[in-house]
């Protein structure tokens, strides 16, 4: 299977290669790895600081990771920390992180470029975050005796490398020093197959979005119900709800604001053609975002990066993807003390379902099972304040994991 995967690994490259014309993202793949070798030829190895390499594969993991980061710069202010990607989406975005060292792509994963690579990098630690194996990356780490760290992981049985198949690519988390994982369903499955170093330490996420900087609710507006990272399904939703003769009363008391994952032109054109009443583009209102939260106000989000601190304006939130293929993050608005709605498709994620058991959190499959909790949570301040106290008090309980990681990875400082 091994030999099956040197194959396969260059020819991925070469089907990248071939639609880099085509694709944006496959030619942002190519040339960054091109460009690879300016920012490497820059990094000298000094045996005299301590370095530690993380690996992520996008801004997900990277954002999982982050806090770690943090928390090591803190307790090794004189150590150097190397960070690469393996997703252009991620690498354009935190090329310039400042407590990074060095920031570039994984070279594609053969024997002699990791060889290579390794050479240059020459770290003292090596940690991974959440799925990212590449099985000739962590042959050469251990060939060096270089100690691997995996973090963040979460496993399920139907997972490929619990398949006949896949099970030699299991085998490649021997590699790990240690294994951290979110919950104690994935130490119990690797245990299962006799891994012994693997240790339950929770959602490094949960750490990064309860972070000192984290705002405090502002009320100084009326009530707020924001839609972050929706797709069409939950925009129609919405849609329907806020047009509804029955909602009108606490449609008058309210505002909504729509965060949209695709802003594109055309399809912040859709949203608006939704909406028979005036939606107005945050990009046109004069002022701060608060001025405009009137009653009956809609607000349409048409640039990134905003939602995170837009989740302190708002006091419900309806969470996108839950329709499509997941759910996105659930975390940033539980930790402004919000109830969450979010669509049927939740079941992988740990966090969602641990919410809703806790009360904080509500899943909806069509139409009359959103416009109840909506209606609910905008007439009865009490139950809406429960859930969010419920919400913020599992995020709470939730902290600490990068504390535990780090404790580990200090044997190295």
């Amino acid at each position: 299977m091994l030999f099956l995967y040197q194959i396969g690994i260059r020819i991925l490259y070469l089907v990248i290669l071939i639609a880099s014309p085509f694709s944006r993202r496959a030619s942002q793949w190519i040339s960054g790895r091109r460009e690879n070798a300016s920012r490497l030829s820059s990094w000298k190895a000094d045996k005299n600081y301590l370095t530690l390499w993380m690996h992520v594969s996008s801004l997900g993991e990277f954002e999982q990771g982050r806090p770690v980061l943090e928390r090591w710069k803190k307790e090794c202010p004189d150590a150097r920390i190397l960070l690469s990607f393996y997703s252009p989406s991620g690498f354009n975005i935190r090329k310039d992180y400042p407590l990074a060292d060095l920031v570039f792509y994984l070279p594609n994963d053969t024997k002699k470029k990791m060889s290579r690579l390794l050479d240059q990098l020459n770290p003292d630690l090596f940690v991974l975050v959440k799925y990212d194996f590449w099985p000739n990356l962590l042959q050469t780490l251990n060939q060096r005796k270089i100690p691997a760290f995996l973090i963040s992981a979460r496993f399920r049985e139907d997972q490929y490398l619990f398949k006949s198949w896949g099970r030699v690519f299991l085998q490649q988390l021997r590699s790990f020093k240690w294994v951290f994982v979110q919950d104690e369903d994935s130490a119990a499955l690797l245990r299962k197959y006799h891994f012994e170093q693997v240790l339950v330490a929770g959602d490094t996420r949960v750490d990064a979005v309860m972070s000192a900087d984290r705002k405090p609710l502002n009320h100084d507006h009326v009530p707020v119900l924001i839609g972050g990272s929706t797709w069409p399904p939950e925009e129609k939703l919405l849609a329907q709800l806020w047009r509804a003769e029955e909602f009108k009363p606490l449609r008058e008391s309210w505002s909504l604001i729509i965060a949209p994952h695709d802003i594109s032109e055309e399809h912040l054109c859709q949203i608006e053609g939704l909406f028979e009443s005036e939606i107005i583009r945050h990009s046109r209102i004069e002022g701060p975002l608060t001025k405009a939260l009137g009653k009956n106000s809609l607000i349409l989000i048409d640039s990134i990066g905003l939602l995170s601190s837009l989740y302190s304006l708002a006091n419900l939130a309806f969470i996108g993807g839950g329709f499509g293929k997941g759910i996105h993050n659930t975390l940033e608005p539980a930790a402004y003390g919000l109830p969450v709605i979010f669509g049927p498709n939740w079941t992988k994620f740990r966090e969602a379902g641990s919410m809703i058991s806790a009360g904080a959190a509500f899943p909806v499959k069509d139409y009359d099972e959103f416009s109840a909790i909506v209606k609910k949570m905008c007439s009865d301040s009490n139950f809406r304040a429960e859930s969010g106290n419920l919400a913020l008090n599992y995020m709470k309980s939730q902290m600490g994991s990068s504390d535990l990681i780090i404790r580990y990875l200090l044997g190295k400082c």
